[in-house]
């Protein structure tokens, strides 16, 4: 992650110093090429005043949006959340400066900047999926290292089950039954879900209802129609799709 920390300070500090440069050389070419009436005459750091808050509050909203994509709770709720948050910590800042140091109104900032600032922030969701955001296969990687439990919740409190431990888990309605060999489990989340906060390494779809632990995998046989079923070690058996067939025997393969 320090990786892309400094990724994310990197794209911003050039990004905006980019912006910054050029719209002072705009200026200043403008003002060499028209009469002195209709020159702008700004002073040379007034392109750094309208848009310096942005090499702070760019790395800011990177930061949000790395974090919630590495515990995957990157949904559009999310997004919406963390961008206006970094909205309206730019109007106040906006508002702030330009009334202390530049003595203007409040209402004039606000009229000026609230159109501008969602379309900044927009354009740098794009730049971060484009050229910050890690991606999906990394992020399971990632998972593969750290994530090395799954929660449960319980009335009792929320349990931490060892994804060693865990042989299958199988879609139920808006639950999923997490099983072990002692127990099953239920847990309020979608298989999809479960999916991306799973060592990528460990566990394997066999079907759209179910995902199974490899190293609990005793063989696979297959039926005259192509798809098959999953003998565990335990002696359960899991379906397998066609759709997940080929995935599955390369997985074993590579695991023998």
């Amino acid at each position: 992650m320090d990786k892309q920390l400094r990724q994310e300070w990197l794209v911003s500090l050039l990004g905006w110093s980019g912006v910054i440069i050029f719209l002072s050389l705009i200026d200043t070419l403008h003002d060499l090429w028209v009469p002195d009436s209709n020159k702008l005459n700004n002073y040379p750091l007034w392109a750094l005043q309208e848009w310096g808050l942005w090499l702070l509050f760019t790395p800011l909203l990177f930061r949000l949006l790395s974090q919630s994509a590495a515990k995957h709770k990157l949904n559009n709720r999310r997004y919406l959340q963390i961008c206006a948050l970094i909205f309206l910590n730019t109007m106040l800042y906006q508002a702030l400066f330009d009334l202390i140091v530049l003595n203007d109104s409040i209402a004039y900032s606000l009229l000026y900047f609230a159109p501008v600032h969602p379309v900044v922030i927009f354009i740098n969701v794009y730049i971060w999926h484009r050229y910050v955001a890690l991606p999906p296969v990394q992020l399971k990687q990632s998972d593969g290292i750290h994530c090395q439990t799954l929660a449960i919740e319980q009335p009792t409190g929320t349990i931490q089950l060892p994804c060693e431990d865990i042989i299958q888990i199988n879609a139920a309605s808006n639950y999923v039954e997490v099983c072990t060999a002692e127990r099953s489990w239920l847990k309020r989340a979608t298989l999809k879900d479960i999916e991306t906060q799973l060592p990528q390494q460990m566990f394997i779809r066999t079907h759209r209802a179910h995902l199974v632990n490899i190293q609990h995998i005793a063989s696979v046989r297959l039926k005259s129609s192509g798809s098959g079923f999953v003998e565990l070690k335990s002696g359960r058996v899991v379906a397998l799709s066609k759709a997940h067939k080929q995935a599955v025997r390369a997985r074993l393969q590579n695991a023998a």
